[in-house]
């Protein structure tokens, strides 16, 4: 099980390409890890000013694409955090890490996605890019406000 690089390159190529632009028009920055987008994870930040002092949104895309196998899947984790570290153990009180599926199927109480623990699966590129449509119009439908709603 070897992550494949000209898939996970491929990968955020695409994503840049097709939700790169709504990313950015969000305020959510592109946080340069060569390491982590080497074996798939594509992680954007926010800072999230009205739930308190340096407080930080992050979206994770996370591919799983291995070499062996045309059917490669991807899944969208939002955390929240005090400082740039996503998953550093803080005091903040309202730290939280739930994937995008999981949001929608307990916060908002919705079934537009199958299981709280949907990932999302293609084969090729036009696949790729409609999963990616999906999954952002379901971030910044629901994940989004999620996240950068007040846990008070």
């Amino acid at each position: 099980m070897f992550y494949d690089p000209a898939k996970t390159r491929f990968f955020k190529d695409t994503l840049l390409k097709v939700i790169g632009q709504a990313m950015t028009a969000a305020n959510l920055q592109l946080e340069d890890n060569e390491i982590q987008q080497a074996r798939g994870l594509i992680r954007f930040y926010k800072l999230l000013p009205t739930l308190g002092e340096d407080i930080y949104g992050f979206v994770e895309w996370q591919l799983l694409a291995f070499e062996q196998s045309p059917l490669a899947r991807f899944n969208v984790t939002l955390l929240r955090n005090q400082g740039l570290d996503a998953r550093a153990i803080t005091e903040y009180a309202h730290r939280e890490e739930c994937s995008l599926a999981w949001i929608i199927r307990h916060a908002y109480q919705s079934e537009v996605v199958p299981t709280d623990d949907h990932w999302w699966t293609f084969r090729d590129g036009t696949e790729l890019a409609n999963a990616l449509v999906d999954a952002g119009k379901l971030l910044f439908g629901y994940g989004m406000p999620y996240l950068e709603m007040r846990q008070d």
